[in-house]
């Protein structure tokens, strides 16, 4: 009988621990198994493999789905960064804070761990584990249906589990925001919870990259009239600003 070969053990481990995790960081897994990260890249170019090295990470490929939102994560990531860096000044200390789920603000919960913040309150996955045993900040961490798509929870009444929460400042994602000012996302289940936090906040910002002003998704969940102003790695854009970019994007 023929003895799987080293590379083929691997393979095995790192399907297996895909099962449970829906991202493995390339460096951690690199000292848990023994070997190079260049080894573990060379693993992931099998085309067999199931699974692929985006980044910093080695995350599945089994469903069109789930790479969609890995791909996501390696696009624009120094705009996503300059974004949230901005948004990292709008928080005041003792403030209770809202991230949203998506590919950017995953940023914002890595500078906010160190951060005087009071707490952080998210449904985020993404940003838990980034959160998770390395934050200063007490995390809060809103459960309810997995939504595998988004990496993120969603329960029937996120009003009732915000509203005591006593949130300052809401950070939220957004696929696009069209000329007109209408923000969009992907996804009908995600509005509930943007439209509670939107209310429910004192404050609330869109953070998103340049590339996205312009643009537009499937469903719409508010108006830039409803929140206080929009992030991007150009900076804060507040209302009369906000109006002069969306008018040049109309000219564009």
């Amino acid at each position: 009988m023929t003895r799987p070969s080293h590379q083929q053990e691997r393979i095995a481990q790192i399907s297996a621990l895909l099962d449970v995790s829906p991202s493995l960081r390339l460096r951690d897994l690199s000292h848990q198994l023994g070997v190079t990260e260049m080894t573990l890249r060379r693993d992931a170019a099998q085309v067999a493999s199931g699974f692929a090295c985006r980044g910093g990470y080695i995350v599945a490929t089994r469903t069109t789905e789930h790479y969609d939102f890995d791909a996501q994560m390696t696009r624009a990531i120094d705009a996503k960064r300059a974004a949230c860096e901005h948004a990292r000044a709008l928080v005041p200390d003792g403030a209770v804070v809202f991230l949203d789920t998506g590919t950017t603000l995953p940023h914002l919960a890595r500078l906010l761990a160190h951060s005087k913040a009071r707490r952080l309150v998210t449904h985020c996955f993404t940003s838990a584990e980034i959160l998770q045993g390395r934050s200063q900040v007490p995390v809060e961490f809103l459960g309810g249906e997995i939504k595998s798509s988004t990496r993120s929870c969603h329960a029937g009444n996120p009003e009732n589990r915000l509203a005591f929460l006593g949130i300052d400042i809401a950070f939220l994602s957004a696929g696009g925001v069209d000329e007109r000012g209408t923000v969009s996302c992907s996804h009908q289940y995600e509005v509930a919870l943007k439209r509670a936090a939107i209310s429910l906040s004192k404050q609330s910002f869109l953070v998103l990259d340049e590339r996205k002003i312009g643009a537009s998704k499937p469903v719409a969940f508010c108006d830039t009239h409803e929140i206080d102003g929009l992030v991007t790695e150009a900076g804060l854009y507040a209302a009369a600003r906000l109006k002069k970019r969306l008018t040049v994007s109309l000219l564009e």
